[in-house]
């Protein structure tokens, strides 16, 4: 008697697969690899072709510098070889790691080091955008925004040409906002509440400008909770005050270094007085050329006041030229609002866009990402207003200090995921209404 074998029931072998390419780590580790790759690219092309494909970071590379050397948080620039409060403390004291293990003097690993650290930043911030796509549209669309994350053009550029804070802040930035949903449902007496504090105390160590940010997303969360009936002013206060605590060491670290009250960094004055001044340009943004860096009278006033007196003396000299001119500086606010959204300057003096002649490329990218992003954040607000809010008001509440000023696409980058996001879900709805109309009627 003939049996029939039972057949043996039937083992997928792809569903790790299926899963790794669903994953939000394969988009960071896609995204950093890219980076490398086209930074050891960068570099091999500039030793052979001369393109001047040089990492721009002077301020930020010599206080580095003088962190690993043991000289202190000083000398920002050739010349200037004092203490300072020139940036905010944390992305050169990074920088000073890489250059204590890589001299200078004997080769490019200090700027590799670098450039590969911002590209982890930037990679990273591939899971916050998967967060909160996830989190207020859905599992697709967050994989979707961190996959076009991966191929931004300017978060690929930016870890690559700039030594400098942009993409941290980007991170950073991203990581506060996924703090803040996450915190609307803990309870008062949570120890996350004081974490929310340090974790704005670092923000503000890195890049100042986020901590515009904070009372909008503190009022935001208030709200959220009197909504629901939780309390809100305690654990408010509890995070207030772990982010001033977090901030006063540098503060007094400044004040009593420079003998005078700085906030976390010097340099506010000078910049609304480089983008406001007769000197600036019928066809730019700020007067570059009179930063202490590049003009030898101002260097000199500069180590003569001290930084708090020349800060000082620029911001009164910058808010007396906006009062007698109220007409030019709408102008110059026009000019910042456009190099803002569509990298008009910024695309004629970014050194590695103009040797890769790639000017237009990025002016049209620029504006169609403004535009994707725009409708993206119109349609989400129709959606739900209350739960987008957030990322709505860094979208336009961040560039602001910028416009008063003056711009850079770099400055802007910090909120580069959340239009990436934004533009994303525009995306998406217009392919799905496409769709929706080609269905047949039956």
């Amino acid at each position: 008697m003939s049996t029939t074998p039972i057949p043996k029931p039937s083992v997928r072998t792809d569903q790790p697969v299926a899963a790794l390419l669903q994953s939000v780590w394969l988009a960071i580790v896609g995204a950093f690899g890219l980076r490398v790759f086209l930074c050891l690219l960068s570099h091999r092309m500039d030793s052979k072709s001369h393109l001047g494909l040089q990492v721009i970071g002077r301020e930020a590379g010599f206080i580095a510098w003088s962190l690993a050397s043991g000289k202190g948080f000083a000398n920002p620039f050739p010349g200037y070889n004092l203490v300072t409060g020139w940036l905010a403390p944390v992305f050169p004291f990074l920088w000073s790691i890489g250059l204590r293990i890589f001299n200078p003097n004997y080769g490019n690993g200090g700027i590799y080091f670098c450039q590969v650290m911002n590209s982890a930043f930037s990679a990273l911030t591939c899971w916050p955008i998967y967060w909160l796509g996830k989190k207020l549209f859905s599992r697709k669309m967050g994989l979707a925004a961190s996959w076009a994350w991966v191929f931004m053009p300017l978060a690929i550029l930016f870890p690559l040409e700039w030594a400098w804070d942009q993409s941290l802040s980007a991170l950073v930035l991203m990581l506060l906002l996924c703090a803040t949903y996450k915190l609307r449902e803990y309870p008062a007496v949570s120890l996350a509440w004081a974490g929310y504090g340090v974790m704005w105390g670092f923000a503000a160590l890195v890049n100042p400008t986020l901590c515009g940010m904070l009372p909008f997303l503190l009022a935001w969360l208030a709200y959220q909770r009197w909504n629901s009936g939780a309390a809100s002013f305690r654990p408010l206060l509890k995070a207030t005050c772990f982010f001033l605590l977090c901030i006063l060491p540098w503060t007094a670290r400044n004040y009593f270094k420079l003998d005078g009250l700085v906030f976390i960094k010097s340099n506010f004055g000078l910049e609304l007085w480089l983008g406001n001044n007769p000197a600036v340009p019928a066809d730019a943004v700020y007067s570059s050329q009179l930063h202490p860096m590049n003009n030898y009278g101002e260097f000199v006033e500069l180590v003569l006041s001290g930084e708090p007196g020349y800060m000082a003396a620029k911001r009164r000299a910058a808010l007396a030229f906006i009062r007698a001119n109220p007409g030019t500086f709408l102008d110059l606010l026009g000019r910042r609002v456009l190099d803002t959204w569509a990298g008009v300057y910024d695309s004629r003096e970014d050194k590695w866009i103009t040797a890769l002649h790639l000017r237009m490329a990025e002016i049209y990218f620029c504006v169609a990402l403004s535009l994707f992003s725009l409708a993206g954040m119109i349609l989400a607000l129709r959606k739900s207003a209350g739960e987008v809010l957030p990322l709505a008001l860094c979208a336009v509440v961040f560039p602001i200090p910028y416009y008063i000023t003056h711009t850079s696409l770099r400055y802007r980058h910090p909120i580069d995921p959340i239009l990436t996001l934004f533009a994303t879900y525009a995306i998406a709805q217009i392919i799905s209404a496409i769709n929706g109309r080609r269905k047949p009627i039956r």
